[in-house]
């Protein structure tokens, strides 16, 4: 018996450039009750524009959708779509919208809200209905197996944590069909396999149908009952899963081998960091301890570890934006001058403009075009010492505090509003300082030169970060990075969400950026084999220290 049948769908996107591009076209497919129907193809295909079209939240152009006795066409109202947005619950890749606040009350705003339609509040903490929301929370976490981290804050969760604290939070509205888009993105190999064991573990416990969107071939081998194929909006295949998911891999393209490191100058040196993060009870959630590396010009250095070990804080510590505990961070410039940049000032703020990252969320701006994204970046990386004393002066601003802020305007949005919790200052004035930074002029030509060379045309400038596929998100995001002329750029998980065709593509794009323009670079990934063709090195993270020998078994074993 069909849940859910999809007749003839077109989707087609009006770009704020003038231009369209045709996202699905005549899509049609059912989906059992009960089932778990795979969807997987290349990134930028139409898989998570179908998502959206059937949660109702993104109008098509033609077609039929009939879920659950509702039917929905290109002209139905608000209510035919809130219907569909009753009956359905989405995980959308790379969407980590949490409260800051522990696990658990996360997934008890979710409940509470399906009685009051208002995620903001909660009952007394004293009331029976607060003790029967945590004991309804608390089963769903153990359902995804996260009871053990229920009291930890969202936002310090790992990937693959974040991943099952959404899940849990899209279960408790307890929908008729599962939307997963991507699930398994920036999850660690032990993470995916746990995730897997949880999807299993809800599909079975609660009978949901789920529709899941991956280009990972080995979990809808392990998952899915059918699959369907999706190339340039068109479904091309439909059928068994391995059959299918081996003739999408053949499209793969050969790994380019990179230029060989020829000197070992210093670039970056890291000596005796340490970092311990605390949740807000005051118990340790992880530790990184004296650590000591050193990073070399013109070096690709791979970091992989356990999901949960400090990768993604100690990259943060590298570029500045978070301050270790202990230890000195010597960033090496081609001068020969040395500046440990964890001492605040005006030398630290000029040398962090030498220093890129782009992080797991990207931090596209969701409504900016992709030219004024390049510009607001720029402008952070291009001020000269007189121009940081000026804006100093100009804000009464110590130069500590004004290196403080700069810092923050690095961090993803979720991490600097806990910091600025702490603070006597707003998201308001954060953003009214950062307004009061000159624009700088823009060299285009070296722009243009950045996105040639990772294929994008120069046309994407004009796009809003909202209309651009995954494949090209990674693209433009990079090519943000690289427009600002970064000496050492570090990338937190750039292959999180993107099918393995794609993800070859950027690691050859990598190699090739670093033997054109030899800039160093910095790349955490969960995967092993992906990381051992595009970098020089791997330093491995586990325990709270760095491993630079170990055996593949150790990997095997993440």
């Amino acid at each position: 018996m069909s849940i859910l049948e999809v007749h003839n769908l077109k989707k087609v996107y009006r770009l704020s450039d003038g231009g369209t591009k045709v996202a699905l076209d005549g899509v049609s497919f059912q989906l059992e009750k009960g089932e778990i129907l795979g969807i997987i193809g290349r990134s930028g295909s139409g898989k998570t524009t179908l998502m959206r079209i059937l949660r109702g939240v993104l109008p098509f152009d033609e077609g039929r959708i009939l879920m659950g006795g509702v039917e929905c066409v290109p002209d139905s109202d608000r209510e035919v779509k809130r219907r569909l947005k009753d009956m359905t619950a989405i995980h959308l890749q790379r969407s980590f919208a949490f409260w800051s606040a522990p696990a658990i009350e996360n997934v008890m705003r979710r409940l509470y809200a399906l009685k009051t339609d208002d995620e903001t509040i909660l009952p007394p903490d004293d009331s029976i209905e607060y003790e029967e929301l945590h004991d309804r929370a608390m089963v769903l976490l153990e359902m995804v197996g996260l009871e053990h981290k229920a009291e930890l804050p969202a936002h310090t969760l790992s990937g693959g944590e974040k991943q099952r604290l959404l899940l849990a939070r899209q279960i408790a509205i307890e929908p008729e069909i599962l939307l997963l888009d991507e699930p398994l993105t920036m999850v660690s190999p032990d993470a995916k396999r746990e995730m897997i064991n949880v999807i299993k573990k809800v599909h079975d416990t609660t009978g949901v149908s789920i529709l899941l969107v991956s280009h990972m071939p080995k979990l809808h081998e392990s998952l899915a009952d059918r699959i369907i194929w999706i190339d340039e909006g068109r479904i091309i295949r439909e059928g068994d899963v391995r059959s299918i998911t081996s003739a999408f891999m053949e499209g793969i393209e050969p790994v380019l081998p990179i230029t060989p490191l020829k000197d070992h100058i210093p670039i970056f040196k890291l000596s005796g960091v340490t970092k311990k993060y605390f949740n807000y009870n005051l118990s340790k959630v992880f530790e990184i301890r004296d650590i000591d590396l050193t990073i070399f010009r013109g070096e690709i250095l791979g970091v992989i570890g356990p999901s949960g070990v400090g990768k993604t804080v100690l990259m943060r510590v590298l570029a500045g934006i978070e301050l270790p505990d202990e230890g000195s961070l010597n960033f090496c410039t081609e001068n020969g001058a040395v500046v440990d940049i964890t001492k605040l000032g005006f030398a630290s703020a000029m040398i962090r403009q030498k220093i890129g990252i782009l992080h797991q969320e990207f931090g596209l701006t969701h409504h900016a075009t992709v030219e004024e994204i390049v510009r607001g970046r720029t402008k952070f990386k291009e001020m000269s010492e007189d121009d940081l004393k000026q804006l100093s002066k100009k804000l009464d601003l110590k130069e500590s505090i004004l290196d403080f802020v700069l810092r923050l305007a690095d961090m993803p949005p979720d991490s600097r509003n806990a910091i600025l919790d702490g603070f006597e200052l707003g998201e308001d004035e954060l953003i009214e300082i950062y307004a009061a930074i000159p624009q700088v002029h823009l060299d285009m030509d070296y722009v243009l030169e950045m996105f040639g060379l990772l294929g994008l045309p120069s046309e994407i400038l004009q796009r809003r970060a909202y209309e651009l596929s995954g494949g090209e998100r990674v693209r433009v995001a990079l090519a943000v990075e690289l427009a600002s002329k970064p000496e050492l750029l570090i990338l937190d998980e750039p292959f999180g969400d993107l099918d393995p065709l794609t993800s070859r593509s950027i690691s050859n794009l990598l190699k090739e950026v670093n033997k054109r323009i030899g800039t160093s670079i910095c790349v955490v990934s969960h995967d092993r084999e992906l990381l051992a063709e595009t970098t020089h090195r791997i330093i491995l993270i586990k325990d709270g220290e760095i491993k630079r020998e170990f055996a593949d078994e150790e990997l095997l074993n993440l």
